[in-house]
């Protein structure tokens, strides 16, 4: 365990942690989420606050995009299972391009063979998982390929995701999917070990880590009223 002294809001290192965002359940309760619970169980999701020693805390690499919420707003305690919890706070997402005329974090984490790697990977899992399985088509060799060409561009890599499909646009490529924030955690958990087993460096999974966890928070839409009719196009403009 290693101990830090930075305090912020009262909420302890969370509060100035890259891994910590601010929650909202739907009803209007706020706690403060641990993002690396998502990828490691042992590392409580809703922290007992102020945390003063905690062997995963990094400091943001970029200030937040929004202001943080007082310390008097965020409960002790567990979230009850049956509240529907959405993201408010969340770190940057990680730089695809390069760092001050270093290599791009697609490069960083090993190219197209990595890339591919941690697709076959992640797929072997979703194949397995009988919670996450039935929210993928009955063949997979479309979606391996999909997520294959946008792994590479959101990295930093080429473009050919936006060449072949027009714009990401993923919550809404989501929409005809419910998808819950226990799906969002599963989904998480299994790219985690994905990008583990495919030998990426640690530097570059935990980086690629900060941007996949406010990302897939972002497709949950379970209880939401969203248009979920198939689109009429998989390319979207």
């Amino acid at each position: 365990m290693v101990d830090h002294t930075h305090e912020a809001s009262g909420l302890g290192l969370c509060g100035g942690c890259r891994w910590a965002g601010m929650v909202v359940s739907g009803k209007g309760s706020r706690f403060l989420r641990c993002g690396r619970s998502d990828a490691d169980e042992s590392f409580a999701r809703y922290p007992p606050l102020p945390v003063t020693a905690c062997r995963g805390f990094e400091a943001p690499a970029a200030p937040r995009r929004t202001a943080r919420r007082p310390a008097s707003s965020v409960l002790d305690g567990a979230v009850p299972d049956d509240e529907l919890i959405t993201f408010v706070e969340t770190p940057p997402p990680p730089g695809g391009g390069p760092r001050a005329g270093g290599p791009t974090l697609f490069e960083r984490a090993g190219g197209r063979a990595a890339v591919e790697r941690i697709v076959e990977r992640f797929y072997d899992r979703i194949e397995r998982d009988p919670e996450l399985r039935p929210l993928f088509p009955a063949d997979l060799a479309a979606g391996l390929e999909k997520q294959r060409l946008f792994l590479e561009q959101w990295l930093g890599g080429e473009e050919r995701y936006s060449q072949r499909y027009g714009h990401p646009r993923l919550r809404r490529r989501h929409f005809p999917f419910v998808i819950s924030e226990r799906a969002a955690g599963r989904w998480l958990r299994h790219m985690a070990e994905a990008l583990r087993e495919a030998g990426v460096p640690e530097d570059a999974r935990a980086e690629m880590l900060a941007g996949l966890r406010p990302l897939a928070h972002h497709m949950v839409n379970e209880g939401q009223d969203v248009p979920r009719a198939p689109l009429d196009s998989e390319r979207l403009d």
